[in-house]
């Protein structure tokens, strides 16, 4: 069975509106695909590169890609779209000195907000939904509105629910019209200044390309893989439903091995959770490399050569790069089980008390569960079953020892919502 996707020549992607978008420096273009492979639309590029792009990232308006342009250094652009050509409207190019550099992955922290009044055209004070994130020299996108109208503008300044242009704006906009700009670029480097024993997570200024500041940790070195995303709430808050997707919590997400950790861009000592994934080869051991990051609505789109499928491992034929999914809805991931006490004798009539604990991928609890328990004894016996799972995802149940002596497999089951 074919198992291949999207079918990409590169290692770098993002996702646009359900479409593939992939830059390829052969041919000087993005490729856009379908979730088939099929070629959809390409745009060329109005510069020539010649690095390969390792990593590439969509902010709503934006494309923003890295590259490796010389030992110890990489180069970062940010490019967009007008007139079906991919214009380059930045290049920051991160050269060795104070700090060496050698990075596969980085991403661009971006918001999105709305227009929370409808504003006439000609308007320079501007009512939003929050401009708490918002500072001076920001660029704003503007719309669409009705007509499909785009502007940038740039930010003189802001308070929590309003923002200050300079200049005034070219067209109207309603109420809930959205509002888009960057702000940071988040680089994970193997390098810690010029130190290639540990990595850090490098804060750059997305305008002008100049270093801010690092966060070293082992925890940063070695990435492939990263991306931001606005997270619904009820992912990681389990006291709402998927009713309640806002506030969202703006993420930096990375890989590392088989967890994708979302961090706080404002706090990186409060990451908001982890989520464990299946990029693990059929021996149980071997990690298959992620190389590229995407999130849209709830999936976790995963770049990768490999993958493992029903206990096998799958090399994509003609080496191509194709998307594996992970999801942000809550699956149960594991069931964990135990006994106590462990030992009991063959009498028919002494007691242990098993316990199921049930998880997602998150590791947070599944709750109001049905759990199957079922054992191999003959003699023995389950006393109860189903049991519901309480809020911290247990179930109990009670085994009754059997009249010989052995070993006794006793088995917990629940079935996906």
């Amino acid at each position: 069975m074919a198992y291949e996707n999207i079918r990409l020549r590169k290692q770098n992607f993002t996702v646009v509106n359900g479409y593939f978008w992939m830059v390829d420096q052969d041919v000087d273009a993005i490729i856009v695909k379908t979730d088939d492979g099929t070629q959809a639309y390409s745009y060329p590029l109005d510069t020539t590169i010649t690095n390969e792009i390792i990593s590439l990232e969509f902010d709503g308006y934006n494309v923003w890609s890295l590259e490796v342009s010389a030992t110890d250094q990489v180069t970062i652009r940010r490019w967009n779209i007008s007139n079906y050509v991919c214009c380059l409207r930045n290049t920051f190019v991160m050269v060795p000195g104070t700090h060496k550099y050698s990075s596969s992955a980085f991403t661009v922290e971006h918001y999105h907000e709305t227009f929370s009044s409808a504003e006439a055209a000609g308007q320079s004070v501007l009512s939003v939904s929050s401009g708490s994130k918002m500072d001076s020299g920001f660029k704003l996108i503007l719309g669409p509105n009705v007509l499909g109208q785009i502007e940038e503008v740039s930010v003189s300044s802001a308070t929590s629910d309003s923002v200050s242009i300079n200049g005034v704006t070219l067209y109207a906009y309603e109420t809930g019209d959205p509002i888009s700009f960057y702000r940071r670029i988040w680089l994970f480097n193997n390098y810690n200044g010029t130190d290639g024993t540990t990595g850090a997570l490098y804060k750059i200024d997305a305008y002008t390309g100049a270093y801010i500041t690092k966060y070293a940790g082992g925890a940063y070195k070695d990435i492939n893989a990263c991306t931001f995303f606005d997270v619904p709430r009820y992912v990681f808050d389990r006291s709402v439903g998927p009713e309640t997707p806002e506030p969202k919590y703006n993420s930096l997400c990375y890989i590392k091995g088989t967890n994708s950790i979302f961090l706080n861009p404002d706090n990186l000592n409060s990451s908001y959770g982890s989520m464990a994934m299946d990029n693990i080869k059929s021996d149980l051991a071997t990690t298959i490399t992620v190389y590229d990051l995407a999130m849209e609505g709830t999936n976790v789109f995963r770049l990768q050569r490999d993958a493992t499928y029903y206990g096998t491992t799958y090399t994509f034929v003609n080496s191509t790069y194709n998307y594996q999914l992970s999801s942000l809805n809550s699956f149960i991931t594991s069931i964990s089980l135990r006994s106590d006490p462990s030992i009991l004798p063959a009498n028919g009539v002494n007691t242990a008390q098993i316990t199921a604990i049930v998880k997602d991928q998150f590791d947070l609890p599944i709750q109001s569960r049905q759990v199957f328990f079922t054992d191999d004894d003959p003699t023995g016996a389950i006393l109860s079953s189903p049991i519901n799972t309480d809020s911290n995802g247990v179930a109990i149940t009670t085994y009754k020892a059997g009249t010989t002596a052995r070993e006794v497999r006793v088995t917990a089951t629940a079935q996906q919502a």
